[in-house]
């Protein structure tokens, strides 16, 4: 079963990684490009530094490229500027499925109240959140940001510990098709 999944990923190399791919880049210091010059530059001024294992990628803006989506995962600040570097394995890169395909799903890190998207081949992903088109996914992370972050919607129900009520929430958000409202009704 390993293996015919295996076979499914599609390759990822320097001369194609950046064609309808998703990826999320973990943040690096840019020490470590020091010594480099830039593979390549492109329009809107992001540097790329191919190496055998990956790509460094030098930027000020991340999310939406072109037609990827390459997310940033860093607690370092930026160095420069607005510019930041990460890097990502080859092996990291997935197809970035169109728009409408359930591609994505939601998880949340109660701790330190974050809350991001990740590819459904990722291979931590568990099976129990639900995966969803990219603009439906975009829209229940905007109202879970919200749930985490401000406790007013919570006024209007009956709970005894608000960050247990918040998990219970938006895990059950994440984990079906029920909407904010739908379930706000129920809980009522």
């Amino acid at each position: 079963m390993e293996h015919q999944e295996k076979e499914h990923l599609k390759i990822y190399t320097r001369y194609n990684f950046f064609n309808k791919t998703y990826c999320v880049f973990k943040g690096v210091s840019l020490r470590e490009i020091s010594r480099r010059k830039p593979n390549y530059r492109s329009e809107s001024g992001s540097t790329y530094y191919y190496t055998k294992l990956g790509v460094y990628r030098l930027s000020n803006h991340w999310g939406r490229a072109a037609k990827c989506q390459w997310r940033l995962v860093s607690d370092l600040p930026a160095e420069i500027d607005d510019l930041r570097l990460g890097f990502a394995n080859w092996e990291d890169f997935r197809e970035n499925l169109d728009p409408d395909v359930d591609a994505y799903y939601i998880s949340v890190d109660f701790e330190t109240k974050k809350v991001s998207y990740m590819h459904k081949d990722n291979p931590d992903y568990d099976t129990e959140a639900v995966l969803r088109p990219a603009d439906a996914t975009r829209k229940l992370i905007k109202q879970i940001k919200n749930l985490l972050e401000t406790h007013k919607w919570a006024k209007y129900y009956d709970y005894e510990d608000l960050e247990e009520f918040r998990e219970e929430v938006i895990t059950r958000l994440i984990n079906s098709d029920i909407t904010l409202n739908e379930l706000r009704r129920e809980l009522v």
